[in-house]
C-alpha cells in the first residue's frame, strides 16, 4: 500500500461506492465472456479457419479461459470479502485509528481537515485525538484505502490480461493439434515449427502451475494482483521455454517430460535454475547468502513462514517491525493476529537483539506484556482497580527478574536501570502504541 500524497475533497470520503458479491460476480463473468468473443473473432478474421476447426479452438479456448478465470471470479466475488471481513473485526474503534495513525497519517489528516474536523493551523498531536473521537471517519479512510489497494479495480488489468493470454495460448494449441501440417493461414502459429507433443507439453505444464497456485492462493486468501501478473506472464513464456528446449541436445521425449516439468515450477524458481545454468562460477556460500534463517528465531516461525516471507521480501527482524501488518498479512496469506505477532515479537528483538530470548520463560518477548509492565511502574502497584489493564502485582519484582535475565554480569542497580530505559523505549514506540490497542491486554496476565 502506498499513501496517497493528494488531499481529498470534502465529500468523496463518505459517498464512494463499490460492487458487493453480485455485482462483481456478473461484470467479471461478462469481461470473460467478452474476451472469448473478441478472441474469436480476431482468429475467425486472420486465420480464416474451416468452420469445424473453428468451433474446436473456439471451444478448447473457452475452456481454458473458465478454467483459469473462475477460480478469481470466485476469489473477488466470495473469499476477498471474508479476508476483508478479517481485518475488519481486528481492527476497531481505537485500534483502527491506531493503525491509520502509524501507517496512514497523511491521509488521516487529510480526511479530518477535508471533513472540517480539524484545523489546518493547529499543530502537535491534535489529529490524533480527533481520529480517536471520530471512528466512523476511520472506517470509511479504511474502507477506502483497502479498495483502492486490493479492490476490484486493481483487479481487472490483470485478470484482462490473463484471460487474454490464456485464450491465445488455447488458440494456439487447438490450432497445432488440428492442423499437423501447418497449411499457409496457421502459419503465424506454426512459425517456431514446435511439434505438438513439445507445444501441448509445455503450455499444459504452466497452465497447470497457474491454475494450481491460483487455486491456493485463494485458499489461503492472499491471491494479489501481482500473482495474477505473475501467471500471465507464465503462460506466455511457455512457448519460449519450449523453442529454448528443442534446440538442445537429447531424445524427443526426453524435450517433451522437460517442457512439462519446467512448466510446472513457479517463475521464481525457473529464474533461479535459468541464473544458476548461466552463472556457474556462483559458489555454494554465495547461494547460502541468499537466504536468512534470522526469522527463526521469532516464535511460530517456521522454515515456510520465512520462505514465505523471504518471497515478498521481508528477510530481516528490521522490516517485520516496521512492515504495516495489513499489507503483510494480505501479500502472504498468514492470519492478521498471526503477523501481529510477528511485528510485536520483532519490535522487542530490536531494541534487545538475541537476550530478548531469555524473557521468553517470563512472558515480556512481546511488546504488550512490556507496555503494561511500564504502566505498572508509573502507578502503585497495588493501588485498587488496574483500569482497562490487568493488575501486575509487584512491578519492580518482574523488572528484577528480567534485568538478571538480560545483564547478569552487570550491577545490580545498573541492569535494572538498563532494562527499564529499554522497557520504556519499547513502550514508547509508535508500532507498540499500536499492537496495545489493536490486541487487547490478557487478563489472566
Amino acid at each position: 500500500m502506498a499513501a496517497s500524497n493528494g488531499k481529498r475533497t470534502k465529500t468523496d470520503l463518505f459517498k464512494e461506492s463499490h460492487y458487493r458479491s453480485r455485482g462483481r460476480a456478473l461484470l467479471l463473468a461478462a469481461v470473460l465472456l467478452l474476451v472469448n468473443i473478441i478472441g474469436l473473432w480476431f482468429i475467425w478474421a486472420v486465420a480464416e479457419l474451416d468452420g469445424n476447426i473453428l468451433l474446436l479452438v473456439a471451444v478448447l479456448a473457452a475452456f481454458t479461459t473458465l478454467i483459469a478465470g473462475t477460480p478469481l471470479i470466485m476469489f473477488l466475488s466470495l473469499g476477498w470479502f471474508s479476508r476483508y471481513n478479517e481485518f475488519q473485526n481486528s481492527l476497531k474503534g481505537g485500534a483502527l485509528a491506531a493503525y491509520l495513525q502509524r501507517f496512514w497519517s497523511p491521509d488521516l489528516i487529510h480526511s479530518l481537515q477535508d471533513k472540517g474536523l480539524l484545523d489546518e493551523n493547529v499543530p502537535g498531536d491534535r489529529w490524533r485525538v480527533s481520529a480517536d473521537e471520530n471512528p466512523l471517519l476511520c472506517e470509511r479512510l479504511f474502507a477506502r484505502i483497502y479498495h483502492e489497494q486490493y479492490g476490484l479495480v486493481p483487479f481487472i488489468v490483470p485478470f484482462i490480461i490473463l484471460l487474454a493470454v490464456a485464450y491465445a495460448a488455447a488458440a494456439v494449441v487447438a490450432s497445432n493439434y488440428v492442423t499437423q501440417n501447418c497449411p499457409p493461414t496457421l502459419q503465424v502459429a506454426c512459425i517456431y515449427n514446435l511439434g505438438s507433443p513439445l507445444l501441448v507439453s509445455s503450455l499444459a505444464g504452466a497452465f497447470m502451475f497457474v491454475v494450481s497456485d491460483s487455486v491456493l492462493s485463494i485458499r489461503r486468501k492472499s491471491l494479489n494482483t501481482s500473482d495474477v501478473y505473475w501467471y500471465s506472464l507464465r503462460l506466455f513464456l511457455a512457448i519460449p521455454i519450449a523453442l529454448v528446449i528443442a534446440n538442445t541436445g537429447g531424445e524427443k521425449s526426453t524435450h517433451i517430460v522437460t517442457a512439462f516439468a519446467l512448466g510446472t515450477l513457479p517463475l521464481d524458481t525457473l529464474m533461479k535454475i535459468v541464473r544458476r545454468m548461466g552463472f556457474p562460477q556462483l559458489t555454494e556460500q554465495d547461494k547460502q547468502d541468499g537466504s536468512s534463517d534470522k526469522l527463526l528465531v521469532l516464535e511460530g516461525v517456521t522454515l515456510p513462514v520465512v520462505a514465505t516471507l523471504e518471497a515478498e521480501g521481508i528477510n530481516s527482524i528490521e522490516q517485520v517491525a516496521t512492515a504495516d501488518p495489513v499489507l503483510l498479512s494480505i501479500r502472504t496469506g498468514f492470519p492478521f493476529r498471526f503477523t501481529l505477532r510477528l511485528g510485536s515479537q520483532a519490535i522487542v528483538r530490536r531494541h534487545l537483539g538475541e537476550n530478548a530470548a531469555k524473557l521468553l520463560p517470563v512472558g515480556l518477548a512481546d511488546v504488550v506484556p512490556v507496555y503494561l509492565l511500564v504502566q505498572a511502574l508509573g502507578t502503585e502497584p497495588n493501588a485498587g482497580s488496574p483500569g482497562p489493564f490487568p493488575l501486575i502485582e509487584t512491578p519492580e519484582l518482574i523488572i528484577q527478574n528480567a534485568a538478571a535475565r538480560l545483564f547478569p554480569d552487570e550491577d545490580e542497580a545498573q541492569r535494572q536501570a538498563i532494562t527499564k530505559m529499554k522497557f520504556r523505549q519499547i513502550a514508547a514506540e509508535e508500532y507498540t502504541a499500536m499492537l496495545a490497542r489493536i490486541t487487547p491486554p490478557d487478563i489472566g496476565l
